[in-house]
């Protein structure tokens, strides 16, 4: 884009891609159960609007593909299923409840909360209800399936792990709070038989799969909206006192930890081979090394970010931004190479597949960008 700063951002090499997912799916919360949002091929900027679908509420929620076709919530308390290459609308799913949560698709059947205090498990293919789980909380948390189960957290204080097939509880972990500071918005991670889990309270949490036993806690100084990121036996995560955690997954011990000097991070860390980048709700994206944490780039963007970034092995970074814009930024320059302009605020976090890349906005819409 003309006049945009080239301000230096450091190149990423070296991409991790989950085993056994397909390049053109992106199934659920920051496309897999260890939440490494990170796309092997994605369009080259600049994009060009393909479909626009309106909803009849704000967007928060970040869309799910799966075999060609979108699901996405929406705060007119309803889940969409649209075709992936046209925006036509396949059916909607309604709740009692405004839907915060990114759904996650499995085998055909697509799991979201609802602020109706639900968990659903719907037919991917119908839009039918294939069951759905009581908790005594909203939910906006997004789920996780591994293992056969769903696990996702709930803001009356449970980490859940439901049985994909049927929804009965296999188990649930009470997240101990303080009552002034209680929820739970970090959507759980799952990687090597453990489920990892945050809440308001400060601390993270890692459990058995399985039998929801805890393997280890640890305590930030701060509550946790961000989502916990895990790679090759490292956890990351932000807390609200402007602190980037490196935690053990195995032990719980902290390997380091980083003092951002900076406004406070909702989004979730994106993390690459060498590299973790934060997007803070200033508007700065910084990149630190995985080795020691120390800051490697800066680069600001005009507004308020609460989108978590998608980094691509083609040299860009996607994000959203409450200025209602969705940017590409070339990591090679540090220059805005795109951007597109919704009308509300952006916090949805984008799914960028080989060929498209689809976010929401709080204007209602859903979007889908393509070369």
């Amino acid at each position: 884009m003309k006049g945009a700063p080239a301000l230096a951002f450091v190149l990423l090499s070296g991409l991790f891609i989950a085993p056994g997912l397909r390049a053109e799916d992106w199934p659920m919360f920051l496309k897999n159960p260890a939440h490494t949002a990170i796309s092997e091929k994605a369009p080259q900027p600049p994009l060009s609007l393909k479909w626009k679908f309106s909803t009849k509420g704000p967007v928060y929620s970040s869309p799910a593909i799966s075999k060609n076709k979108l699901y996405i919530g929406s705060y007119d308390k309803s889940l969409y299923a649209l075709d992936a290459s046209t925006g036509a609308e396949l059916w909607a799913f309604k709740t009692d409840g405004e839907v915060f949560s990114t759904p996650a698709v499995s085998n055909d059947t697509v799991f979201f909360g609802s602020k109706d205090k639900n968990v659903y498990a719907v037919d991917a293919r119908t839009g039918k209800l294939v069951w759905k789980y009581a908790t005594e909380g909203s939910v906006v948390t997004s789920p996780v399936v591994a293992e056969g189960n769903v696990f996702i957290a709930s803001k009356d204080l449970y980490l859940y792990a439901l049985s994909a097939s049927d929804g009965k509880r296999v188990w649930k972990m009470k997240l101990t709070d303080y009552e002034k500071y209680s929820g739970v918005y970090a959507s759980p991670a799952y990687a090597d038989g453990s489920v990892f889990s945050a809440g308001k309270n400060g601390s993270i949490y890692s459990v058995q799969a399985k039998s929801g036993g805890r393997n280890w806690s640890v305590r930030t100084d701060s509550a946790i909206y961000s989502s916990p990121v895990v790679r090759e036996g490292t956890l990351y995560i932000v807390s609200l006192n402007r602190t980037l955690y490196a935690v053990n997954t195995q032990t719980g011990k902290i390997s380091w930890k980083k003092n951002l000097e900076q406004e406070m991070v909702y989004a979730a860390p994106a993390v690459t081979k060498d590299k973790i980048y934060v997007a803070f709700k200033n508007g700065h994206i910084k990149s630190y090394n995985r080795v020691g944490g120390a800051e490697t780039s800066d680069f600001t963007l005009p507004g308020e970010i609460n989108s978590t970034p998608v980094v691509a092995n083609n040299g860009f970074l996607y994000v959203g931004c409450e200025d209602g814009n969705v940017y590409a930024v070339d990591t090679r320059t540090g220059a805005i190479a795109w951007r597109f302009t919704t009308d509300g605020g952006v916090h949805s976090s984008p799914a960028v597949l080989d060929n498209a890349l689809y976010i929401g906005s709080k204007d209602g819409g859903v979007y889908a960008f393509a070369p």
